[in-house]
């Protein structure tokens, strides 16, 4: 009898295929995933003022801002006060133009929402002024561990010389420099325009006065 070989090439093929790697299979359950829910609680609410508690207001930094921006953004909002440390929000806005169920439906659609919001870069004068001040203060410092280490290999031992005394009292004198104009400047802020404001805009709500439309 002629035995017949069977050929498990094709196998053997299936079972050699490459396997996507562990960071690719993470990215695509990312991008899959669905968005997150923000649990929140409603601790006091009467005519024009809100406040919510939101734990992730106290983990996310860059939510929490991205929450007070999209909420500062509509005109009839007044004013926001939000508190990361008690994972406390307190809004408040201008009574009569919208209905309170509107307003309280509006906020939680942003608490919502906000992870999506695209934050403008801004620029402070303080952070600027406070970089430079920075900048100088790490130089005199890396100066001063050079001159150190130059003192060891020549006298053998730490000496405070003449260089160190001067860079020691610069670097005090620019400390209290910096700290004076910290608390001088105002806060003021630029804002680098872009695309983002497209996303920036508030969403546009229903008058209270207005009649509902069937």
């Amino acid at each position: 009898m002629t035995s017949i070989k069977r050929s498990n090439s094709g196998k053997n093929a299936s079972l050699n295929l490459p396997l996507p790697s562990k960071k690719a299979a993470k990215s695509v359950a990312n991008k899959t995933a669905p968005p997150q829910k923000i649990f929140y609680s409603i601790v006091h609410t009467i005519p024009g003022r809100i406040r919510f508690r939101i734990p992730l207001l106290a983990k996310d930094t860059e939510y929490a801002n991205q929450l007070k921006s999209a909420i500062e953004s509509d005109p009839r909002v007044t004013n926001v006060r939000a508190n990361p440390q008690a994972a406390s929000i307190v809004i408040n806005y201008k009574i009569g133009v919208i209905s309170d169920n509107q307003m309280l439906a509006h906020l939680i659609n942003l608490i919502q929402t906000a992870q999506d919001v695209v934050m403008p870069k801004e620029i402070m004068a303080k952070s600027i002024v406070g970089a430079i001040f920075d900048a100088l203060i790490n130089l005199i410092d890396s100066t001063r561990k050079i001159n150190q280490a130059r003192n060891v290999i020549v006298y053998r031992r730490f000496r405070t010389d003449a260089w160190e005394r001067i860079l020691s009292t610069s670097r005090s004198i620019i400390k209290r420099l910096k700290s004076a104009t910290m608390f001088i400047l105002p806060n003021k802020r630029w804002r680098l325009r872009g695309n983002s404001e497209v996303n920036s805009q508030p969403l546009k709500l229903k008058s209270a006065s207005e009649p509902d439309l069937v």
